[in-house]
């Protein structure tokens, strides 16, 4: 009886150093921060009084919150779908147009900038945008497409979709890699099937190749979705924020308020937030994932 107790947990013995050290660098901040968010923290005052959800409800009345929100909303929403439809198109084409040896190519090729440091990426691309001595526009202006310098980073209505941009072509390959992956299982039979029926590519892609990919697709997304919400090295090395916050996102806005106003209790609230609505994301995700498994047989 003991033996058979022991070869049934003994699966599970393997795993507690791994869930300590994730609990030591994840729950432990986690909670810390979760208590921090309660307290008025500041380094001007030694006194750290208890002040409940007021730091909470002063975040979300700030004048700030609402537009820095809405950037964030744009910045991960718009950012994904760009990252989405470039490294699928990139994938499909490769797939359908490269043979085995050239695809193994341009996958290497298309990982070097996701393997690129976002700190590196964003002097990279910030030193390229500046508007008196950038390459991008010399090149526009010396070719004629342009007359003038375009404030890629210091115009509030382009400077989000400069960040955009940088963040999807460091980010794209990152979906590229995936669907490949996804699309070498993909559904042959049915594929030469609807060819000899007839059916034209776009359909063949509609019917047979997407629904295979959903899997991949989803599980892809949520994952960018979550990266791109809380990225801050590459927005803050190529804007800080700015220009007058016009790219300010949550984890922008979390360390200024931590280290520019030198307010932790708010900062602590903000990030919170921020975990709050990643969660949310999360949620759908996990839910149709614990409902495969229970089909599966595995729960």
């Amino acid at each position: 009886m003991g033996k058979r107790l022991f070869r049934n947990i003994e699966p599970y013995l393997y795993l507690i150093p791994a869930v300590v050290i994730m609990l030591a660098i994840l729950a432990y901040p986690i909670v810390y921060n979760f208590g921090i968010s309660f307290f008025q923290w500041t380094l001007r005052s030694p006194e750290r009084p208890f002040v409940g959800l007021e730091n909470y409800i002063n975040v979300i009345t700030d004048r700030s919150f609402l537009p820095v929100l809405r950037n964030t909303f744009v910045w991960t929403v718009l950012g994904v779908v760009c990252q989405m439809i470039v490294g699928i198109g990139l994938a499909l084409i490769a797939d359908s147009m490269l043979n085995k040896r050239r695809r193994g190519y341009v996958r290497t090729l298309a990982l070097i900038p996701w393997l690129i440091p976002g700190v590196v990426t964003a002097l990279m691309w910030r030193w390229m945008f500046m508007s008196d001595v950038g390459i991008i526009n010399s090149t526009l202006m010396s070719t004629g497409i342009t007359s003038e310098n375009i404030l890629f980073i210091s115009s509030p209505e382009i400077a989000m979709f400069t960040v955009i941009f940088v963040n999807t072509w460091r980010a794209a390959p990152f979906w590229f890699l995936m669907i490949t992956a996804g699309l070498q299982s993909k559904p042959v039979d049915q594929i030469e099937a609807a060819k000899i029926d007839g059916a034209r590519y776009h359909s063949i892609l509609r019917y047979v190749i997407l629904p295979h990919l959903s899997p991949v697709i989803t599980a892809t997304g949520v994952l960018t979705t979550i990266w791109t919400l809380n990225y801050f090295d590459l927005i803050w090395v190529t804007t800080k924020g700015g220009p007058m916050n016009a790219t300010s996102t949550l984890p922008i806005y979390t360390y200024r308020l931590a280290f520019e106003f030198n307010n932790f209790g708010r900062s602590a609230a903000m990030a919170v937030i921020t975990l709050l609505i990643a969660a949310i994301i999360c949620i759908p995700y996990a839910r149709k994932m614990f409902m495969n498994l229970r089909e599966d047989g595995v729960l």
